[in-house]
Order: structure tokens, then sequence, then C-alpha cells
């Protein structure tokens, strides 16, 4: 039995099917390149999307004429979590229940996180899932954002006095003020995983975010 996990439901008059979620994104939509193809007038040309990520998977509406709800809930375009046994409806005609075998088998992904992991949703920061507490300050989020987002490559300290400092000039920051940045956001990510340091300074170079895996 394939690990992968799937969508499961019926079209108006059909039998019932499942659709396997094997790729990293599958659109669902009315057009026939869809990876869920729903022929329904209901249902946008491209209506909905799942991402399948290191944290688990993710729905986002695409924009559709008449939306997509989970659990009842309507989704936007910012991506939403999946949980097995969630019910999505799309378009106030199709039906689909999200199960994920994985998650069946050994929790919720966030459980098996490991590596730092900023929830889209809500911009609280895990730690090989456990959330950071007390939250991280406006200056420190803004600092681990753009380490995140470059994905494990390597920031200057020009780019990040840029991204944190949007509203000053940047020769008016000083050398002190960004060491203090980086020694208070490394202080918040070890007080949370203790064993394991996240942000690597390389000298004369900048930082990097040492992204983790899901086990």
């Amino acid at each position: 039995m394939t690990k992968a996990a799937r969508l499961m439901g019926n079209l108006p008059q059909e039998e019932p099917q499942t659709w396997v979620l094997e790729g990293e994104t599958t659109i669902i939509g009315r057009h026939p390149s869809a990876g869920i193809p729903l022929p329904l007038l209901a249902i946008s040309r491209q209506h909905a999307q799942i991402t399948n990520t290191p944290q688990g998977y993710f729905i986002e509406d695409l924009g559709s004429r008449n939306g997509t709800f989970v659990n009842g809930e309507p989704v936007g375009e910012v991506p939403q979590p999946l949980s097995a046994g969630d019910e999505i409806v799309l378009g106030g005609e199709v039906v689909l229940h999200f199960e994920d075998p994985l998650e069946t088998i050994n929790g919720k992904m966030l459980g098996r996180m490991e590596g730092v992991w900023i929830n889209p949703q809500t911009v609280a920061v895990w730690v090989d899932a456990k959330e950071v507490e007390p939250p991280l300050s406006p200056a420190q989020h803004a600092l681990l954002s753009i380490l995140y987002e470059a994905e494990g490559n390597v920031v200057s300290r020009a780019d990040i006095i840029g991204h944190v400092w949007q509203d000053v000039d940047p020769e008016g920051v000083s050398k002190d003020a960004v060491n203090g940045l980086i020694k208070r956001l490394r202080a918040k990510l070890r007080n949370a995983q203790p064993e394991k340091e996240y942000i690597e300074v390389l000298r004369g170079h900048g930082l990097r975010l040492v992204r983790g895996k899901a086990t």
C-alpha cells in the first residue's frame, strides 16, 4: 500500500474515487490538466492546490469563484495545514476527505519535525517539534525569517540589516546591534532545543540557517 496521502470522495452521481497525492504539489480544478480534474461548473479551472512539505500537507485556494472549505472553515490563499480525517468542500458541490497513512501510523507530522519551522498561518516558531516560548520579538522574527527563506543559503550581514532595520540608515546600524540580535535569537532557539545550534555564523560571509528535516 502506498504511503502517500490521498483524497477520497466522489463527484455527483458517480462512484466513490481515490486520488493519491504523489507529487510535491497537486492542483484541483475543472481544467483537464489538473492533477485532480473535477469537471463541474462550480469548480474553477484551477480551484485549489495541495502541497506536500517536510512539515506535512497544506491546502490553499487559488482564487476560486465558489471557495474552498476545510471542516466548514473557508480557506484563503495562505496555505492551511491538513490533518487526517479533514473534510474538504470545493465549490459547494464536491466533498473530499483527506487521509495521510504516515500521520495515522506515526502521529501528526508536527510531532515528527526536525529543525526550525515557521508556521505560515500563525508565524509561531518551532524547533524540533517544540514551540519557541515566549514568542520571538519582531526584530528576532525578521532575522529568522530572512534566514528561513534563504533555505540554507548564506545571508550577508548587509542583507540582514536591510531586512531587519528597513527604516534605518544602514550606516547607523552598529556591528554590536547586529551581533546582539543574533545572540538573542540563538539563545531563544537554544532554549527550545539546547542540544543543537541551528544558526551558523560564517565569519566574513554572513549567517545561514541549518535546515532540519521530517523523519
